[in-house]
């Protein structure tokens, strides 16, 4: 358990006994859609991904939450989920209760400016998931999550959060490599190509 992130501010100040672990393996739901909120999640270890189905069945990634991050945050203020939440392999999480936090919230401003500081923080990252989730061209969508970092796994989960099907993206990127602006310097592996400039 060594290698757990530890709470973050302003979550740190809370009693550790009030903010039971739970322990997922990979596939296994945090929670299910519908589900009555209990409250947020903080991933100590491992991924957990935040998805939904389209009307065409396809599945969406609209958050993929890593070790540090926290997740359902609006649970806090809602009575049931809006999405699934499925580990993405073995994956630690603390459960921080809907009544825990909102009862630190009301007692103490140090904690509800530090929440809402981190809450803002993640407002401006989904923007620009929004923004990029927007561009129409496959091509130019691949390009664009390549180039703030997204892919950091498989082309398949890399899709998933481009909300494109992995085929369009394996012949996207092929595309990409074929017109000199990606490199492909190991199986699976895609990244923005370097300029020369860049490169010295």
């Amino acid at each position: 358990m060594s290698d757990l992130i530890p709470l973050p501010a302003p979550f740190d100040g809370l009693p550790l006994s009030d903010l039971p672990r739970r322990s997922l393996t990979g596939g296994e739901h945090l929670f299910h859609q519908g589900d009555r909120a209990r409250g947020m999640f903080f991933v100590e270890q491992g991924e957990v991904r935040l998805v939904r189905h389209t009307e065409a069945g396809q599945l969406v990634t609209m958050f993929r939450a890593r070790s540090g991050d926290t997740l359902a945050e609006p649970s806090l203020f809602s009575d049931h989920y809006h999405c699934d939440a499925i580990a993405d392999g073995d994956c630690t999480v603390r459960v921080l209760g809907k009544a825990i936090v909102l009862g630190a919230m009301t007692k103490d401003t140090d904690f509800a400016i530090g929440l809402v500081q981190r809450l803002s923080a993640q407002v401006q990252s989904y923007r620009r998931k929004q923004e990029l989730l927007a561009i129409r061209s496959a091509q130019d969508r691949v390009l664009a999550g390549l180039a703030d970092g997204w892919m950091t796994g498989t082309v398949v989960a890399f899709a998933s959060d481009l909300g494109l099907s992995h085929e369009v993206v394996f012949r996207a990127l092929s595309d990409l490599v074929r017109d000199g602006q990606v490199e492909r310097p190991a199986r699976g592996v895609y990244r923005l190509k370097r300029t020369d400039q860049a490169a010295s």
